[in-house]
């Protein structure tokens, strides 16, 4: 029944609601998606009254089919309702059907509808509106396509999901298959309605939502007794890998607490990491991923303390369920993966963003000061700490083992793509072609160097596109051999926009940033430095540049340039191998 029924109280009942749920009284923005069309601009809540606020109260999914209930408090006069792809290379969308249904009224109306002039003019009509469509006509690809609304206007009108329909969402089976793919509705930035398209995975089973359900309820019913333990989790990337700053911090834990404060810090790993055999010498500190122990520990803990984002340490991109929602409003002391200057991700990691951190680490004041300026931090939650990882990082390169490593990173328009799309970018062309270089082939050899091919997690169903004939040339999945010790034997670091590049320059090793996409990165990404000036490393935009570039190095046996070197004394605040310890001493300053 729509709010507006019971009259007055309903309506400013409603109207709270609707500031609630990321309407008038929120100051964040949705952000504009790719090919918002002919210029038009999509509102942001703030910009949009009470009336122009579409709110999701009612979902329905069968098969292929899904129909969306809304509602708004004004007649607006609509010209399209669509599904919009947010892939910035491949802008996308599919028109979807609706109808308006006016207060009192449940006639369906065929293209646009102009409400009668003393609708208009009263200003006060509210009305429902019903969306629908079916994917089993549209030609979807993996990521998110968000339900937008455009206006005569010109006004682009996101759909947002209410309180009640959110809540739904995680106790509902709202999976729309598509073969070994799956369709879901959720709410994504400022609770938009997005169907979010991926694989299917096995933690998408009936056992595995029955089994969450489960835990959450023996963890309310339990949960004084947990509050009482101080349980800490750690994890790193998809909870896959054990060989970044949260897996140093954990084993320093480990080897340098007594029994009674280590007893409740657990580690979360994938048994079928690469990792998982070396890390099993923890015992029960070490919680396999997805199991009734991970669940509950997520629930219970004090502090979650990682390397990448929240979402990370539990399944990956799941249908909205009970136990995500209790991870969003944990603490959490982010550790980085990477020093944050190259990317920006404050809509990511921000206060007002969709992943907010409690405590943010940074490794010297010119980090901080990026983060407080454009995260909306306080100063005394971003603690100069510096990473864990490099407690132990020192300079093995040798002189008789030369080699070059290569560590593009993702670019995520590229992200869940066809093997053919992949094959077709740029990104991939360009890597293929430097591999293949007969030039610089020729000049490596002559030098006995060799080129060591990191392939990006992301990057690894694409491996065979990398192959090549080149005998200097050897690829690396990430994960496979530990990211620690190939830094620290490289000779040098080519990468492109890749925070890995600071753990080099950290070791005083020359850095080339290979940046053939650079207008492209900074319309998806952008950056908190002016990569035209103030990169610690020579910069290159086509491979002419770059092949030139490494016969210097290589004829001046790697020694980085002198204006390089000076810029260490800014970018590190600490080199003495104690950023564990002071990671320890601040959540204990803390009362975790």
């Amino acid at each position: 029944m729509p709010l507006w029924k019971n009259g007055a109280k309903r309506r400013k009942k409603r109207k709270q609601m609707s500031r609630n749920n990321g309407g008038t009284g929120s100051s964040r923005r949705i952000r504009k998606t790719s090919g918002a069309g002919n210029g038009s601009r999509m509102q942001s809540n703030s910009e949009c009254s009470g009336n122009r606020i579409i709110t999701v109260t009612r979902l329905k999914v069968k098969g292929s089919d899904f129909t969306v209930y809304a509602q708004a408090g004004k007649a607006l006069k609509i010209e399209k309702a669509v599904l919009k792809s947010r892939n910035i290379v491949r802008p996308a969308e599919y028109p979807l059907e609706y109808e308006l249904l006016p207060k009192g009224k449940e006639r369906h109306f065929s293209g646009r509808h102009q409400f009668s002039e003393e609708q208009q003019a009263s200003g006060r009509q509210p009305f429902q509106i019903r969306i629908w469509g079916s994917t089993g006509n549209m030609t979807l690809w993996e990521g998110d396509w968000d339900v937008y609304l455009y206006t005569e206007e010109g006004e682009i009108l996101p759909v947002i999901l209410d309180g009640v329909t959110r809540l739904k969402l995680l106790f509902g089976n709202y999976e729309i298959p598509k073969g070994n793919h799956i369709l879901f509705p959720m709410a994504s930035t400022n609770h938009m309605l997005t169907l979010h398209d991926r694989l299917r995975a096995s933690y998408d089973s009936t056992a595995t939502a029955v089994k969450e359900n489960v835990i959450y309820l023996f963890y309310m019913l339990t949960k004084p007794v947990w509050n009482r333990k101080k349980i800490w989790v750690i994890y790193e990337k998809y909870c896959t890998e054990a060989q970044d700053n949260g897996s140093y911090f954990f084993k320093y834990c480990m080897e340098n607490l007594p029994e009674k404060e280590k007893k409740h810090i657990y580690f979360i790993l994938d048994k079928k990491s690469l990792q998982w055999p070396q890390m099993k010498k923890y015992g029960r500190n070490l919680v396999p991923f997805m199991s009734a122990r991970h669940m509950l520990y997520m629930l219970a803990a004090r502090i979650y303390v990682a390397s990448d984002a929240r979402n990370h340490g539990f399944a990956w991109k799941p249908k909205p369920n009970i136990i995500t929602r209790q991870i969003s409003q944990k603490k959490m002391l982010f550790l980085q993966h990477g020093v944050t200057a190259l990317k920006r991700v404050d809509k990511l990691f921000g206060k007002n963003g969709s992943a907010p951190m409690t405590y943010f680490a940074v490794t010297s004041e010119f980090e901080q000061k990026i983060v407080t300026e454009n995260f909306g931090y306080a100063k005394e939650n971003v603690p100069i700490l510096g990473f864990t990882r490099w407690d132990v990082l020192e300079n093995r390169a040798r002189p008789d083992e030369k080699n070059i490593l290569i560590m593009p990173t993702w670019r995520p328009w590229l992200e869940e793509q066809s093997d053919e799309v992949f094959r077709e970018s740029e990104y991939c062309r360009r890597y293929r072609q430097l591999l293949e270089n007969p030039e610089l082939g020729a000049f490596l050899r002559e030098n006995n160097v060799k080129i060591i091919f990191h392939i990006h997690p992301k990057m690894k169903e694409f491996l065979e596109a990398f192959q090549t004939e080149n005998d200097q040339v050897k690829l690396i999945v990430q994960g496979s051999q530990p990211l620690n010790e190939l830094i620290m034997k490289c000779s040098m670091l080519i990468t492109d926009y890749s925070s890995v590049s600071w753990d080099v320059h950290y070791l005083a090793k020359p850095v080339l940033f290979y940046q053939f996409d650079y207008d492209l990165y900074q319309q998806a990404n952008g950056s908190y430095i002016d990569m035209t000036r103030d990169l610690f490393g020579d910069r290159c935009l086509d491979q002419e540049c770059l092949v030139k570039n490494i016969k210097e190095y290589i004829e001046n046996n790697f020694k980085e340039k002198e204006r390089y070197a000076q810029m260490r004394k800014e970018h590190f605040a600490y080199t003495d191998h104690n950023n564990s310890r002071r990671t320890l001493e601040f959540l204990k300053s803390r009362g975790c």
